[in-house]
C-alpha cells in the first residue's frame, strides 16, 4: 500500500512539475510576442503605439508626450535597426530575482528579456525589456535600457 501511495504521489508530482514547465513556456512566449510587437512599434516610429503597451508604473513616470519626444530622440540616435537577436530570456513570480530594483514590486508574472542588436549607429549594442503581467493578463512593458559603444554617424543632437 505504501508503494502505491508513493508512485501516485510521484506521477502527481511529475504531472504539476510538466504543467509548470508548460506555463512557463506558454507565458515566456506571450511575453516574447508582446516584446516583438513593442520593439516593432518602436523601430517603426509608431511612438504612440509602443507608449500604450507600457505598464501602468512606466506611464506614471512620463508624460505620453516626453516620453514620445524622448524614445524618438533615442532611436534617431541610434539609427536604423538592422538586426536583433534575443539572447536570454527569464520567467519569474519574484521580480527581484530579474532585478533588484524591483524588490518593491508585487509577486506576479515577470518576463525578461535580452537581445544582441545592430543599429545604424551604434556597436555592440545590447538591450534588455522587463515586463510583467498586468490585472487583466495583458503583458506590458515595465522598463527598457541599453548599452552601446558609439559608432559613425551616432549624434544626441535634438531633430
Amino acid at each position: 500500500m505504501k508503494k502505491i501511495s508513493l508512485i501516485i504521489f510521484l506521477i502527481i508530482g511529475i504531472i504539476f512539475s510538466s504543467y509548470s514547465q508548460i506555463d512557463k513556456d506558454n507565458q515566456l512566449k506571450q511575453a516574447s510576442s508582446t516584446a516583438v510587437i513593442w520593439f516593432n512599434n518602436v523601430n517603426s516610429g509608431l511612438y504612440i503605439e509602443a507608449w500604450e503597451i507600457l505598464s501602468l508604473e512606466l506611464k506614471g513616470k512620463f508624460n505620453s508626450n516626453d516620453w514620445v519626444l524622448g524614445i524618438g530622440q533615442i532611436m534617431t540616435s541610434f539609427g536604423e535597426c538592422n538586426e536583433r537577436m534575443e539572447i536570454f530570456r527569464n520567467f519569474t513570480s519574484n521580480p527581484s530575482e530579474i532585478d533588484p530594483m524591483l524588490s518593491g514590486f508585487p509577486d506576479g508574472y515577470y518576463a525578461e528579456f535580452q537581445y544582441e542588436s545592430k543599429y545604424k549607429h551604434t556597436l555592440n549594442h545590447s538591450e534588455r525589456l522587463i515586463l510583467h503581467q498586468d490585472y487583466k493578463r495583458k503583458w506590458r512593458i515595465l522598463d527598457y535600457s541599453y548599452e552601446f559603444v558609439e559608432g559613425e554617424g551616432y549624434s544626441e543632437e535634438k531633430k
